[in-house]
């Protein structure tokens, strides 16, 4: 499996937060700034009301009142700042909940993918698929390239089923990663019951059964058509894929257009 790559658009979390609580340590200092002028300006003001001096504590308190304005639009502005912050960090926390969530929705989607297809496995005995299911789970928990390849949601899962398959040595059926597939409706060489069939001798005149299950090899409609050898209750035929059909003749000897 090929190591997974960080996620195209980091989220910048970190970055506005660390800008915010900056901003936040200026709106203080200015406040603080603007608290000592105006401290200052009162005690002018009040010196200049003892004085008689009406024009001087006139002027003052006006520049006082300006000052005022300005310490409550500072303390407005923090504020402000203050519930961003908070929007941000619930946003944040919101969106690490819903990651986790795709996170162990895609293990559970991998788990019944590679599970099934050790089921569906017939070289698998029960006590090797007990042994290939609990090292399916030690591998999604504890190997790290799966878990991150599980977090990135654009890294493709049908790549880790057919890596988990392939390194515990069974045939991966990536099919089961969609929750409404119920595995194939035609069984490989074995009955409802999941005993081997004896072949059927053939008699004369019978057309030998392919040696490949399936037609074409190459071109757009490559493997579109499946030999399906039969069993007790169904007999053996050519089945169209696409339209899951069973051919009355082989594929290659089928009309344009199908038929």
């Amino acid at each position: 499996m090929n190591k997974p790559h960080s996620d195209s658009n980091p989220q910048p979390a970190a970055p506005a937060s660390a800008d915010a609580e900056q901003a936040a340590r200026m709106l203080d200092r200015l406040a603080e700034m603007a608290m000592e002028r105006a401290e200052a300006m009162h005690a002018a003001s009040l010196a200049a009301i003892k004085a008689g001096d009406a024009a001087a504590a006139k002027d003052l308190e006006i520049s006082l009142d300006r000052i005022a304005r300005g310490i409550r639009r500072t303390l407005a502005l923090k504020l402000h700042l203050a519930r961003k912050r908070q929007e941000m960090a619930q946003k944040a926390a919101a969106h690490a909940r819903d990651r986790a969530e795709e996170k162990t929705q895609r293990r559970r989607q991998v788990a019944r993918a590679v599970s099934c297809s050790i089921g569906g496995d017939d070289s698998v005995g029960a006590e090797k698929g007990e042994a290939l299911l609990a090292d399916l789970w030690e591998r999604l928990v504890e190997d790290e390239d799966i878990d991150a390849a599980l977090a990135l949601a654009d890294h493709p899962l049908e790549e880790i089923v057919i890596h988990l398959c392939r390194d515990m040595g069974i045939h991966p059926d990536p099919a089961w990663l969609n929750p409404d597939y119920s595995g194939a409706d035609w069984s490989y060489g074995r009955d409802a019951e999941g005993e081997e069939l004896e072949p059927e001798p053939e008699a004369e005149g019978d057309e030998p059964e392919p040696e490949s299950k399936w037609w074409p090899e190459t071109g757009p409609d490559a493997a579109r058509y499946f030999y399906f050898k039969g069993n007790r209750k169904t007999p053996p035929g050519w089945i169209d894929l696409m339209t899951e059909e069973r051919l009355d003749r082989p594929p290659w000897e089928l009309k344009p257009g199908g038929r």
